[in-house]
Formats: C-alpha cells, structure tokens, sequence
C-alpha cells in the first residue's frame, strides 16, 4: 500500500529512492543541528541554519524536481529534532523507497514512510514536530578568490589524519597548490596537493603572490566529512579573513552548504 496512491488530504507528499543519501544527510545534520525548521514549498526542500555555537551555517536545498514523486500544495515549516529523525530512519537501506508526508488533519506529525518491494514489506512512522522559532538569515553574496574540486575521500582522509594531531587545520591556496597543515603537542603535519586529472581540479585560483588561507577547527571539519558517502566529488571556496564553505551533493536531489568561521586567535 502506498501512501501516493491512497486518497488522503495532505499538505506535502514526498517520495525518493534516495533513501541512504537522504539517511547520511540526517546522521550528519544531527551531530551540527539540535532542532531546526526545513521549509517546504513547491520549489523543494530548503534548510538554512546555524549551530549553537555559530561557528557553522548549513544552507540545504533539495529540488522537487528531482524527486521521484513531489507535491507540495502550500509552503509549510516543520521542525525537527533531528537526534529524534535518525533514529527512525538509521537501519533505512539504499533499495528502500522514502516518502515523506504531512496530513492536512495533524500537522503536528510528520509521516515517514519506508517501502521495500523486494521484501514487499512497508512502515509508517509519526514523528512530533516541534515548534522552533523561526531564524531570519540573510547569507550576502560574496566572490572567492579560490574555487576547487577535490575528492570526497581525500578530503576526509586528510581530515581525520590531521584530528588525531591538533585541533586546528590552516588551508592554504597559492597558485594551483593547495596546503593543509595542523600542529600538536607531539607531532605536526603538511600535506600538499597539486591539479590531477582525477584528483584536485582549481576553477578559479589566485596568484602565487597572493596567498588565500585561514586556520579552521577540525572538530567541525570532521562532523562535515559525515557527508562524504553522498558524493564523490566535494567543492570548496576559500577567501581571506572569511569562511570556509564546502559543498557536498545530496546524490542528485540538491546539495548542501556547509560554512565554518575562520578561527580567530
């Protein structure tokens, strides 16, 4: 039985066969965000919010297009806590069917389906949403001095070697090099990257004589590196004195945004 076909009034209707991309986004928003309010409208699914500590802002946005199934008659938020979400959808598997729900006559619940046809078998769960205040965010534009490609799990692989040295991670651009280096109380590392066809690829550098760099926490590089099963391929935007943004695709539904603070001394 499924819930698309079946005549029921509701505000949104949402199905995916993107389940284990969907399943990574929720386990790696859950260890950033507590709560946070996904707005839903006919457009997709958007979520723009920041941690606790604002040191990280997360821009998410899922195209209804790209859905396998996607109505949605009225924009609407619902919060979410999303400790709460991961728990009902983490044995989830990739050949499971997703569709997310919200019935006209209990907007206070949102409907998670799971379908699976090969074991032909189907679970509903409610979750409770929350009423979480809405933050107004404005993100201005800005322009990079450098934009860059890199593989998912080089980047997370650097990462998690620099983890277990420091707390801190400096990135640096010049040229068509990119440096990352972290020190610790026992040991120190530098890892240099240049252009391969399959590797690290620069759509926009700055010159050797201008260097682009800022010194970031690894603790919130880590928690972003969570995201690297959905895609293969990562991008990063690098400005002096500003953020560090890091795209990652969600499959192909959208992509989301994830912006740290440079760490100031």
């Amino acid at each position: 039985m499924d819930i698309v076909s079946q005549k029921i009034n509701y505000t949104f209707n949402i199905q995916t066969v993107q389940s284990g991309a969907f399943r990574i986004l929720v386990e790696a928003l859950k260890d950033i965000l507590t709560d946070c309010n996904f707005i839903i409208d006919s457009s997709g699914i958007k979520l723009i919010a920041t941690d606790s500590s604002h040191n990280v802002l997360i821009h998410m946005k899922l195209h209804a297009e790209n859905f396998d199934f996607y109505e949605c008659k009225e924009q609407c938020i619902i919060g979410v806590n999303m400790t709460n979400m991961y728990k009902l959808i983490k044995t989830m598997g990739n050949s499971d069917i997703l569709t997310l729900f919200l019935e006209n006559n209990n907007n206070n619940t949102l409907g998670i389906q799971i379908n699976n046809k090969e074991k032909n078998s189907q679970t509903i769960y409610k979750l409770n949403l929350l009423d979480i205040a809405n933050e107004n965010i404005q993100i201005p534009p800005a322009t990079f001095e450098t934009e860059l490609t890199l593989p998912s799990s080089d980047f997370q692989k650097i990462i998690r070697d620099m983890t277990n040295i420091g707390n801190l991670i400096e990135i640096k651009s010049v040229g068509s090099e990119l440096i990352l280096s972290c020190n610790g109380d026992f040991a120190c590392q530098e890892t240099c990257l240049c252009e391969t066809n399959n590797g690290l690829q620069f759509s926009q550098s700055a010159s050797p004589e201008t260097p682009i760099q800022g010194i970031f926490c690894l603790k919130y590089l880590l928690l972003f590196t969570k995201c690297t099963n959905m895609c293969n391929q990562i991008h990063i935007y690098i400005k002096n004195d500003y953020p560090l943004v890091i795209t990652y695709s969600v499959a192909n539904l959208g992509d989301i945004k994830l912006c740290l603070a440079p760490n100031v001394a």
